[in-house]
């Protein structure tokens, strides 16, 4: 698989602690919207830390409708700074289980939002 950039995010935490946001790629030209709800808090201490069963739609394929849902993981990589780290593993619905990793990204807080890049290839080889 080759190293690349895919896109860009941006997330907004709800009052209830789930996440809002809009990512986009570098191979589309939309800007697409994409939700996440949080599952577990690793880190209650730190208002994006934990796990959460994250949905987007795309139309990558003009052919056919898309979306996808992955289990994420939001970890804290460094303090003070607070870099985060996020993992993406695809949901296999038919068998109703997490398969393999799909995403890799790190972000930073700007005003409240955790901005950041993902890429398709794995860092971290465990799996949730």
């Amino acid at each position: 698989m080759a190293k690349n950039l895919i896109g860009r995010f941006y997330f907004k935490l709800t009052d209830n602690k789930n996440l809002i946001g809009e990512f986009s790629n570098c191979a589309g030209k939309k800007i697409y919207a994409e939700s996440a709800d949080r599952s577990t808090d690793i880190a209650p201490d730190d208002k994006f830390v934990g796990e959460y069963w994250h949905t987007w739609y795309d139309d990558f394929d003009p052919n056919e409708l898309g979306g996808s849902c992955a289990r994420l993981e939001i970890k804290l990589k460094s303090t003070p700074r607070k870099i985060y780290t996020l993992n993406w593993w695809l949901f296999d619905e038919k068998k109703q289980k997490v398969t393999g990793q799909i995403f890799w990204g790190e972000g930073m807080l700007c005003d409240g939002m955790l901005i950041g890049d993902y890429r398709n290839f794995p860092v971290i080889p465990t799996s949730p």
